[in-house]
Parts: structure tokens; C-alpha cells; sequence
């Protein structure tokens, strides 16, 4: 059996653009050829929902970066998450520094109240403005998402203390200046948790034992005789790269990260895991 694990923005999707029609219908095919399809994502649980229900495919999940994952039929599980002890370490840190920072969980997105967000918002676009009409298309992505769709309490810790059911996946800051995100990082890391780039201006904390590559290697376990194959675009792709027989970049991913695979195929926008699927996997 073979199975294809893709991560999900920047190679299955262009963030907030539509899904290639191809890549559907590669995973629709590589299903009914009796292969797995998984996606591999940064996002949560119900964020990744929305892709499924915008592609109207059923499908495994590993989300979160490997915090949890969900198998078709079945009900999420979150496995590797952040403990309040540890989210309260995370969120000093951040204040201390003026983050402008979310939390991924088991049931929604949260933040601060907006209003707290605007000069951070504002400059956030100003610093992708070298992207040109995809970073205006990102922001305006984003900023809708972060003021209408996650949930907004004053302070995050208590609201947490108080809902011990609510699962601690991921915290993710949004800084323009490299060298306030390098330096984030490595407080970060020099403290044991994984911090990782996933996109321009971005940073993200989870725990340690908290990777695709981990949860990639756990899933394969449930199968004999799989050949797999991981196709991504980032550096939080890295340990599912090593965790496969088979890695392969989008044309779109950085160089750095092109030479760390096996082979490079098309452009996300122009349905690169799709053509992937179909010239290489389904004979």
C-alpha cells in the first residue's frame, strides 16, 4: 500500500486561494486505487476541517503539527499538547516581549480581544508587503480570521485554568522582525520546546514530542508493507521529510528546503501534489 502525506498551506493550498481541482482528484483516485491519502498539517483540528469540507474530500488527518490526529471514521485524538504549566511559560514570555500571539486548541482558535492587535495587524502588513498581492490576500486572510472566527478572553491563562477539557496544541506569534523571531526562538528551544518557522512573519511553540515527523512514523506502524511519500513546503516539514521513504518539495518551497528532498515537483498553485499523485504514484 502507499500512502501520501501532504502538508496542507503553501502545498495542497495556497492560503485563502481555492484548491487545485487537480490535487481532489488525485486524492479521490489514489483512495479508490485502495491507497491512503493523510493530510500533515500545521493547523488545527477544526481548521483543517475547513479544507475538507471545501474539497468535500474524507480523509486521514495528522494536525497541529503532530499534537493530534484523526483517522476516517473515527474521532480526533490529541496526543502531544501543551500542558498549563507550560502554556503559562509560553505566554510570559510573549508579554514580556509585546507578541501578538494566538493559541491553536481542541475546540477553537483564541487571542486577546482584537483591539489589542491593531499596531501589530497594521505592521504585519507593511512587512509582507515584499510579497505583493499574496501578502495583501494573506493579511486580509488572516485578519478576518483572527477578529470573526477565533474566540477573544482578556486573559488567556485564567480562561484556560478554568476549562481543563480544552487541549493546548500550539501557540503561534506573528513578528515582522527576523531578528525578534530568531532571538524568540531560541529562548524557545534553549527551553526545550520546538519553535519553528511555518510562513513569513510566523513562529510556532509546541512541545517537543509534538512533530509530524513522530506522528508520520506511529501511523505507518498500523500498516504493513507502505511505501510513503511526504510532500511539503516548510521547515516544520523537515521531520516528516526524514520519517518517509519518499520526500518531496513543491516548486514553490525555498530552496534550502528543495535540497533536503528527493524530488521537486510542481508549484502549489499549479497543483503540484495532484500531478505528483497522478504521474508517479497511480500507475
Amino acid at each position: 500500500m502507499k500512502v501520501v502525506f501532504s502538508d496542507v498551506d503553501g502545498t495542497f493550498q495556497e492560503l485563502g486561494k481555492p484548491i487545485p481541482h487537480v490535487n481532489i482528484e488525485a486524492v479521490n483516485a489514489l483512495q479508490e486505487a485502495g491507497h491512503r491519502f493523510v493530510f500533515v498539517s500545521g493547523r488545527n483540528y477544526q481548521q483543517i476541517k475547513m479544507v475538507l469540507t471545501e474539497s468535500n474530500l474524507d480523509c486521514d488527518l495528522i494536525f497541529s503539527n503532530g499534537a493530534g490526529f484523526k483517522l476516517r471514521g473515527e474521532d480526533p485524538r490529541f496526543t502531544k499538547t501543551l500542558t498549563l504549566d507550560q502554556f503559562k511559560f509560553i505566554v510570559k514570555i510573549l508579554e514580556e516581549n509585546q507578541m501578538f500571539y494566538h493559541v491553536h486548541t481542541s475546540v477553537e482558535t483564541y487571542l486577546k480581544p482584537i483591539h489589542h492587535y491593531t499596531d501589530h495587524l497594521k505592521q504585519l502588513r507593511l512587512d509582507l508587503a515584499f510579497m505583493g498581492q499574496q501578502g495583501i490576500e494573506a493579511m486580509d486572510f488572516k485578519e478576518d480570521y483572527f477578529t470573526n472566527v477565533c474566540e477573544h478572553h482578556e486573559d488567556l491563562v485564567s480562561y484556560f485554568e478554568k476549562h481543563p477539557e480544552i487541549k493546548l496544541l500550539k501557540v503561534e506569534l506573528m513578528e515582522g522582525n527576523d531578528q525578534n523571531r530568531d532571538r524568540l526562538k531560541g529562548i524557545f528551544e534553549e527551553a526545550g520546546y520546538s519553535a519553528f518557522s511555518t510562513f513569513p512573519t510566523v513562529l510556532e511553540i509546541i512541545d517537543p514530542q509534538s512533530n509530524k515527523g513522530a506522528a508520520i512514523e506511529g501511523y505507518i506502524q498500523q500498516f504493513d508493507k507502505v511505501t510513503s511519500y511526504g510532500i511539503g513546503d516548510g521547515d516544520n516539514d523537515l521531520s516528516m521529510f526524514a520519517a518517509v521513504d519518499v520526500s518531496v518539495a513543491v516548486g514553490n518551497a525555498p530552496q534550502a528546503i528543495q535540497e533536503k528532498c528527493d524530488l521537486v515537483v510542481r508549484d502549489c498553485k499549479d497543483g503540484g501534489v495532484g500531478h505528483f499523485i497522478f504521474e508517479q504514484i497511480i500507475d
